[in-house]
């Protein structure tokens, strides 16, 4: 709005010579005609002033770069002008042709005007030095200057007596682009010479930045020739080569001995304790800093010497979006590797001080906290690169029943693994067996589960099918391993021997340090009230039975019945294994010998058959 107050202002002054401007007000008096003069100037200083401060705080306010700021707007207009054209020459209407052209001149001419303010700011932003910006200016200033209006002055003089809507429109756009071309090159003017308005003045990066070195080294007798060539040919001289390579040398000293220091230095602030605990968690707060740091120091060398190398602004501009997701990603991978190894630190701690925690939630837990880094770092590169996150989600939505369709056993894996991990069902390195695999849990993944068979076997089962099976958990017991046998003593044996023997046993088995009984195998009661019983929950069996049990065909049998304290399989067999020898001396002692199977075949004489056949 400004800028239209303006041109309409200058117009006297650019456009009219006195000769008109006599013509026009033959009865004025020279006395008011100067005053009117005086009064437009001070009103053109008015407007002038207005527009440089308008300009100066959007720059130092940085509205161009705010959303709102929207260059691609200009191509709606550029192509209704061009269409117009081409339907004018196809008629051979001239002067509208004329007309339009001028009209799209000077759009084009306003849209390099705005590119160079985001310019403006965005090498403000980035520490630009001050050579850059006279660059940038008298790069723009050439441009409008050699905008050719003179072409058309013919054609503005025959139309401007003519009132039609066509020439009206003609003379219009004729004014507006002169003074748009006056009011541009006025404003970068000012901007050129007065650059202390928008831009701290920074004596290191004016005087002794990168460009400095350069420029020092291409103008070395012997040098500049040579530079001069790699400059036509190679579009680099020899002076940013030069700098580059010195660049990436300091960048590689930084990473074998800087990185070290500054990670040490990390992890002495986060951790002050001196003991073995601590120096484990420097170790591991160094390894997760170590690498990112390196792979960062690397990123900013590369964009360094992108500055130097590249003098197009619209490819640094392309460049410096994937250098920032670069950033982005390398700060992520750094917070995950403390995480994960903080985890690692503390979960053996957290698992000895809450045993109900189990490790593959920690786990799982974990891989959620990386898949939701990862999506953030992806959400940001989206951003980066100018796709509208708000159009993505509102694509999903409208697709999400053919996503839910199409992920529908994804999904029903995932629930899955969630049912696994709060019934705890069973926990990794447990012992299950199903309806058709038995074997001992690997791991529990967001997915699948993977069970290793006893042949040493891996097989995965989706955490949906697993999660609906019969489930039978030989590891989920604290106390008891069962011991179940039947010892068969002859007949020969006497009762009374057999029923010593039968004490016997129950004597030993209740004294037996590894047999669970009410002695050895105690849990603490609690005082509330309890819906199940801890025996049940816990897995604690401390039965002990022993019975004369049956008469069998060839032996009288005592049924044994106990359970070894360690659940554990090697240990039972070692219990058992003890149990079956003393069994074994408490036979021999009781004077009564194992039974073997055994049949006994009654032969008659012949007068008994005979007497039975005359039966």
């Amino acid at each position: 709005m400004l800028l239209k107050y303006l041109f309409i202002l200058i117009i006297p002054i650019f456009l009219f010579s006195q000769e008109v401007q006599e013509k026009q007000t033959p009865l004025i008096k020279k006395e008011s005609v100067v005053d009117e003069q005086n009064n437009a100037e001070s009103e053109q200083i008015i407007l002038q002033n207005k527009l440089i401060d308008d300009v100066l705080n959007k720059i130092n306010t940085e509205y161009y770069l705010n959303e709102e700021f929207d260059l691609d707007e200009y191509k709606e207009d550029f192509n209704l002008l061009t269409n117009k054209i081409n339907a004018n020459k196809r008629q051979n209407n001239i002067l509208a042709i004329k007309r339009d052209e001028l009209k799209l001149i000077a759009l084009k001419e306003n849209k390099r005007y705005q590119e160079t303010l985001k310019q403006i700011v965005i090498a403000k932003k980035e520490y630009k030095d001050k050579q850059y910006f006279i660059n940038l200016l008298d790069k723009n200033i050439s441009a409008i200057n050699k905008i050719n209006i003179s072409k058309y002055t013919p054609i503005y003089n025959s139309e401007l007596t003519n009132k039609n809507h066509i020439s009206s429109a003609f003379v219009q756009n004729y004014l507006d682009l002169t003074n748009q071309i006056n009011s541009e090159l006025f404003i970068l003017e000012y901007l050129k010479t007065n650059i202390a308005k928008y831009r701290n003045t920074n004596f290191f990066i004016d005087e002794f930045n990168l460009q400095y070195f350069v420029n020092k080294i291409d103008s070395i007798s012997g040098i500049s020739f040579v530079s001069s060539l790699t400059s036509y040919h190679l579009k680099f001289s020899v002076g940013e080569a030069v700098v580059v390579l010195l660049i990436i040398l300091i960048f590689r000293l930084l990473n074998t001995k800087v990185i070290a220091v500054v990670a040490n230095l990390v992890s002495r602030v986060f951790v002050k304790e001196s003991n073995e605990d601590s120096d484990l968690i420097k170790e591991y707060l160094r390894m997760s800093l170590d690498s990112p740091l390196i792979f960062a120091l690397y990123t900013l060398s590369i964009q360094i010497s992108i500055y130097i190398l590249v003098q197009r602004t619209d490819i640094i501009l392309k460049i410096m979006p994937w250098i920032n997701t670069i950033y982005i990603g390398l700060l992520t991978w750094a917070l995950y590797s403390i995480l994960n190894n903080s985890i690692n630190i503390y979960a053996h701690s957290l698992l000895d001080k809450y045993p109900n925690v189990r490790k593959e939630i920690i786990s799982f837990v974990l891989k959620i906290i990386k898949f939701i880094l990862v999506l953030l770092v992806i959400l940001f590169l989206f951003s980066q690169l100018g796709i509208d996150i708000k159009a993505i989600a509102a694509s999903l939505g409208v697709g999400g029943i053919a996503i839910a369709l199409a992920s529908k056993d994804t999904l029903a894996n995932f629930f899955g693994s969630l049912n696994i991990m709060t019934d705890n069902s069973f926990s990794q390195g447990d012992w299950i067996k199903t309806t058709s695999i038995e074997g001992t849990v690997v791991d529990i993944r967001m997915r699948t589960t993977r069970i290793r068979t006893f042949d040493n076997a891996m097989i995965t089962i989706p955490n949906s099918q697993l999660a609906n099976d019969h489930i039978m958990n030989w590891s989920k017991r604290k106390i008891g391993r069962r011991i179940k046998m039947n010892i068969g003593v002859t007949y020969e044996s006497k009762m009374e021997d057999i029923v010593n023997l039968k004490t016997d046993i129950e004597s030993m088995l209740k004294d037996h340090p590894l047999i669970a009984s009410e002695k050895n195998s105690q849990i603490a009661r609690s005082r509330g009230f309890e819906a199940i019983k801890k025996e049940d929950l816990q897995g604690v069996k401390r039965t002990l039975l022993v019975y004369i049990d049956s008469f069998n065909s060839s032996s009288i049998d005592i049924l044994v019945y106990c359970f070894s304290r360690s659940p554990n399989w090697e240990d039972w067999l070692h219990t058992k294994e003890d149990v079956l020898i003393q069994i074994a001396q408490l036979v021999e002692k009781n004077n009564c010998e194992f039974a073997y199977p055994t049949q006994a075949i009654l032969i008659k004489n012949d007068n008994e058959i005979a007497s039975m056949s005359n039966l």
